[in-house]
């Protein structure tokens, strides 16, 4: 019998079978938590700053604030360097002026790639939807994507990388998930969208059709892991 085409192969697929997945890079695949708290610590301690504070404030402190302003810049409230330097002023409550606020956030991006790495379980999930076509849908900048895909060995597992500065939309703007999707050559109701952010990944992938699987490491059964079964069983 013949081997049918993968147009033939398609047309028996089940309704709503994943043909293809878009997955988030950070606090998706890298555990980005750790190593942004690893990098303002090793920063505070060698500068001397906020000497009466504990680790777990500071770095706290700094994930809520970076958080917050992430979605600010996503909004297109305020710019991808200025995010940077309120962080740091707010985080250490320090004046710095704007050159001494770059000039200091690259010293803490320099300890920030120091620390990347995978979730447990990453590696298995790339393994296990290798025979799916896959792009990776992040708000990164592309020069900062590629070093961690390059150092963390997981350039080769993506067909496609798209960031904002491919197609000029960040993440939630529905822009970013239509082109990887264009990319990719499926309708969104055969794609699967994997992130860790309610907000950023999953509701606008769900309000275009696609199916979705929110991650985060932090609950049980909702680890990168634990969506190689939603993945691969949605697949068949």
């Amino acid at each position: 019998m013949p081997t049918p085409s993968p147009a033939t192969a398609h047309q028996t697929d089940p309704p709503h079978a994943v043909r293809a997945l878009l997955l988030d890079l950070d606090d998706t695949l890298i555990d980005d938590r750790k190593a942004m708290a690893a990098a303002v610590l090793l920063l505070r301690a060698q500068l001397g700053l906020a000497p009466s504070e504990d680790n777990d404030g500071v770095a706290a402190r700094w994930d809520s604030i970076g958080r917050a302003l992430w979605g600010r810049c996503a909004a297109g409230e305020i710019s991808f360097a200025e995010q940077r330097r309120v962080r740091l002023r707010e985080t250490f409550g320090i004046a710095l002026a704007d050159r001494e606020a770059d000039a200091l956030f690259d010293e803490y991006l320099r300890f920030y790639a120091l620390h990347w790495e995978l979730f447990p379980g990453a590696t298995e999930f790339l393994a296990a939807t290798a025979h799916l076509p896959r792009v990776l849908v992040t708000n990164g900048h592309r020069a900062q994507v590629n070093k961690k895909l390059q150092t963390l060995g997981l350039a080769g597992h993506f067909q496609f990388v798209v960031t904002p500065d491919d197609c000029g939309a960040k993440k939630p703007d529905p822009r970013i998930f239509l082109r990887a999707l264009e990319l990719l050559g499926v309708a969104p109701q055969h794609a699967m969208m994997l992130g860790d952010n309610a907000v950023s990944d999953i509701a606008p992938a769900a309000a275009l059709g696609m199916q979705v699987f929110h991650v985060d490491h932090r609950v049980q059964g909702q680890s990168i892991a634990d969506g190689i079964r939603h993945a691969v069983a949605s697949h068949y």
